[in-house]
């Protein structure tokens, strides 16, 4: 029974083993992209940015023209033109649903939307934020 008990024990733990070595060569989608756009508010955007797809923030990531992108998290920085006179930090409110006006739309693809972002402008031109999309 004491030799049944170690066999088990080592099955479990080399189970364990595999599982947590699969979790962690679980590659991450990562594609970089540009946006560039005029805006009412602070004029000219330039942004640089990175699209990350894995298990924490999962989706398919086909490029930034691709239907089926979905899901996934952007992280960007650049400038704009007309900065404000004092930092900014504008945020969704992070629901699972928001009013249209508190919607973020991705620079890198247009299909997604999110209420779980955030982005700050700073009185220098400098930007920089982050959005995570649903997964479904």
């Amino acid at each position: 029974m004491k030799k049944l008990l170690v066999l088990l024990a080592v099955a479990a733990g080399s189970l364990a083993t595999n599982a947590g070595v699969a979790d962690a060569v679980t590659p991450a989608t990562v594609t970089h992209y540009q946006a560039s756009y005029p805006c009412d508010c602070f004029g000219q955007f330039d942004l640089s940015g990175v699209h990350l797809t894995n298990r924490r923030f999962p989706g398919v990531d086909n490029g930034p023209t691709a239907s089926t992108t979905w899901g996934g998290r952007d992280n960007f920085a650049g400038t704009v033109t007309e900065p404000p006179s004092s930092d900014l930090t504008l945020t969704g409110p992070g629901t699972s649903t928001c009013d249209t006006d508190q919607m973020w739309q991705s620079d890198y693809n247009a299909s997604l939307f999110t209420c779980t972002w955030s982005e700050t402008i700073n009185s220098d031109g400098t930007v920089q934020g982050w959005a995570v999309y649903p997964a479904t």
